[in-house]
């Protein structure tokens, strides 16, 4: 299996933090783990206005860290300008603000974060890559990986 397949299996395991407990209780590793995947899964599918509507916007106070974490600078940037275009006075701390907010962007907005959108697409850093690293890295969190056929 690759590491994309063996962090898919990992995300599904018991594990992982992952949709199985509240984001703000789960350790600094596990917040990593959980923070990096939710990301992914909202821009891929619907881009950062998406990231930030739905209850992935909970991780977006932590995301910059998590990426800066599994070593990924670029894309770290990309988030931390993707919030400060949605959030310009700042980042509520409530995610249900953060929602209510992202569901009415202005149409400027919502182009500005179309290209940050872009720009993340284009995967400046490997995700996969450094987050699968990263779980070896923290074996007392995940457990031991198998080594993936494309290391």
């Amino acid at each position: 299996m690759d590491m994309n397949g063996l962090l898919v299996a990992l995300s599904d395991s018991d594990k992982t933090q992952y949709n199985r407990e509240e984001f703000s209780s789960q350790s600094a590793p596990q917040k990593v783990f959980t923070a990096i995947w939710e990301l992914e899964a909202e821009v891929n599918n619907g881009g950062f206005s998406q990231y930030f509507l739905n209850s992935s916007g909970e991780t977006a106070h932590f995301v910059v860290e998590a990426l800066e974490a599994i070593q990924a600078p670029l894309t770290a940037d990309i988030c931390r300008r993707a919030i400060q275009t949605a959030f310009p006075n700042g980042l509520p701390s409530d995610p249900d603000t953060i929602q209510t907010a992202a569901s009415d962007f202005p149409p400027d907005v919502e182009d500005q974060l179309n290209a940050l959108d872009n720009e993340f697409y284009k995967y400046p850093n490997n995700l996969t890559r450094l987050l699968f690293a990263y779980v070896r890295r923290h074996p007392e969190e995940f457990g031991t990986l198998p080594t993936a056929d494309d290391e």
